[in-house]
């Protein structure tokens, strides 16, 4: 009890100390900024150049070297369908059944945005295909029920963004008609195996119904790579890289 009084003065001596050495102000930053024009009138720096020029020679001399040769260009021009469009999504089947030793049915790449140049006629560079992928997606193989294939292609009817191979369909003004898969019949029932990259497996361009789906077991590849094997395997075979719409994409106006 005699303790009381004590440990009275030592809380109050505590709360007062605390108190006095808080304060309600905040502190406000100050900053001053100014715009800087990127233009011809900035002076390269010597000592930056020295560091640079290395890198700059081994970079160039890596995406110097040509890789394939393309016997006419590929762009991609075409709603449904294009010559970029169509090489790379053929491709995009192609190899990822050569890479991963399974069957798969289909691929989706969307042409209007997700290749960002042509590939032109003659020499084909690796900077070209840089150019053409330069972002760093991978491809994934989903497993594919036919509800929701159906989805997609009634997407890509009205959105004309993406290409799927090897599907075919005709658009008219009651919807889709007619969805082959390889020449058959859309199976409602079936769970499709799909090629994508996983920008679009995670719902880029739209494609927010391949969220959900089952991804299957694989160490996922760079599309860029899977591009860069087709060109340099068709060099070997003495192949020009080449492209045709396949015109599978019929629409029927009234």
């Amino acid at each position: 009890m005699k303790l009381l009084p004590f440990l009275k003065v030592s809380i109050w001596l505590g709360m007062i100390l605390l108190f006095s050495c808080s304060s309600n102000e905040t502190y406000q930053p100050t900053y001053t900024w100014s715009p800087v024009a990127i233009n011809e009138d900035i002076v390269p720096t010597r000592q930056i150049e020295d560091i640079i020029v290395p890198y700059r020679h081994k970079l160039d001399s890596i995406m110097d070297e040509v890789i394939g040769h393309a016997s006419h260009d590929l762009t991609d021009q075409g709603k449904y369908e294009s010559t970029l469009g169509t090489f790379v999504t053929r491709l995009l089947l192609e190899q990822a059944r050569a890479s991963y030793n399974r069957p798969v049915d289909i691929a989706i790449m969307n042409h209007h945005g997700g290749l960002r140049a042509p590939i032109n006629e003659g020499e084909i560079t690796l900077g070209d295909i840089f150019a053409v992928m330069p972002f760093e997606n991978e491809v994934l193989l989903l497993d594919l029920p036919g509800t929701v294939l159906q989805e997609i292609v009634q997407f890509i009817s009205k959105s004309g963004g993406s290409m799927i191979w090897p599907v075919s369909f005709k658009v008219t003004d009651q919807g889709v008609e007619d969805i082959l898969i390889a020449g058959k019949q859309l199976d409602l029932q079936r769970t499709y195996t799909l090629s994508v990259s996983d920008y679009q497996a995670n719902g880029g361009s739209g494609f927010w119904m391949l969220k959900e789906l089952k991804r299957q077991e694989i160490v996922p590849i760079k599309l860029r790579d899977l591009i860069i094997k087709e060109i340099k395997e068709n060099t070997a075979q003495g192949d020009a890289i080449s492209a045709e719409v396949a015109n599978a994409i019929t629409v029927i106006t009234p």
